[in-house]
């Protein structure tokens, strides 16, 4: 299972696995699991595992909570511990908290082989270009395009849709200014791809290899914004 497998965030509505409204409808009693018997631990431990396998985007711990009638609290412990026992038996695969929920990813030590397995698909890797409108947008969001631009000091429109269209940045909202400008945010999908668990766990700007002169940009957009 490759580790790269979306915060504007529409959460997880309309996505393929249907987390919302499994949670939903739980939640509803709509579905509800045979309250005739207990689920004992092995039998949860399996059952958290066979779910995350089958999932294609982190599964938040209610939705983990709610399929398996545990407590939140305790499906966060036992995805810590599936991680650690497969750490232990060096298995390729492990358990991580990324993106508000919990996923199946190939483990680090496997990634020169998973690498090599997906090496053909490199050429879909973000441009330089694309990956500083993307640092801006995730330090400065909600943005317009036109302070995208004017960060950047370059027309970003063309880079914009690219990034929207691959699904990393969205709408999440509308300037009330003058023209309503759309503003826009990363989404969970970026949040995977970068295997953060939210975005307070984006480094600093002093830590990036970020153009001094678009640091001091978002600076004083930041102070206009405060102002």
């Amino acid at each position: 299972m490759p580790a790269s497998n979306g915060h504007a965030s529409g959460g997880t509505t309309g996505t393929p696995n249907g987390l919302a409204e499994i949670a939903a409808d739980l939640l509803n009693g709509e579905r509800q699991l045979n309250g005739s018997r207990a689920v004992d631990d092995q039998e949860l431990y399996a059952a958290i595992e066979a779910v995350l396998i089958v999932a294609t985007e982190p599964v938040p711990a209610d939705v983990l909570a709610s399929v398996t009638a545990a407590p939140i609290a305790s499906v966060a412990v036992i995805c810590d511990e599936l991680a650690a026992e497969y750490a232990a038996a060096g298995r390729g695969f492990t358990v991580v908290r990324i993106a508000g929920g919990y996923q199946m990813q190939s483990a680090a030590s496997c990634s020169e082989y998973v690498e090599r397995f997906v090496g053909g698909r490199r050429s879909g890797r973000l441009s330089a270009a694309a990956m500083e409108t993307l640092a801006v947008v995730a330090y400065k969001q909600p943005i317009s395009r036109a302070q995208i631009s004017a960060i950047r000091g370059v027309n970003a429109d063309g880079v914009v849709r690219t990034l929207a269209d691959q699904g990393y940045i969205a709408e999440i909202g509308r300037d009330p200014g003058p023209g309503n400008a759309s503003l826009l945010g990363t989404t969970d999908l970026f949040l995977e791809r970068l295997g953060f668990d939210d975005l307070d766990d984006l480094p600093s700007l002093a830590e990036l290899d970020v153009e001094p002169d678009e640091v001091e940009a978002m600076d004083r957009l930041a102070a206009t914004r405060s102002g």
